[in-house]
């Protein structure tokens, strides 16, 4: 008996395991080929999400006045945008080993 598999499970049909196998090259084959760039969508992804934590911090320091609330989300939106970066580059680095 191995290990973590249902001793009352039904067997698999061979028609459904090749499917099962093809599905799993495929999904093997596009994480392999995943591109890890600063492509223009994720670009954009990022300005949009930096823009959107940015009017939200401004937003929420408004009341304090206009200089601190524009300071505020100007410091959100680049640190979005720092942690964007950050983590594109680890994910290429944990691709590539």
């Amino acid at each position: 008996m191995n290990k973590n598999q249902d001793r009352y499970a039904m067997p698999v049909p061979p028609a459904q395991r090749a499917r099962l196998e093809k599905m799993r090259a495929r999904r093997a084959e596009a994480r392999a080929k995943r591109d890890l760039s600063f492509s223009l969508r994720y670009l954009a992804m990022m300005l949009a999400g930096a823009l959107l934590v940015g009017l939200i911090g401004l937003s929420l320091q408004w009341s304090n006045g206009i200089a601190p609330a524009l300071l505020t989300g100007a410091v959100v939106a680049i640190v979005w945008i720092a942690l964007a970066v950050a983590l594109r580059l680890l994910q290429r680095r944990s691709a590539a080993s």
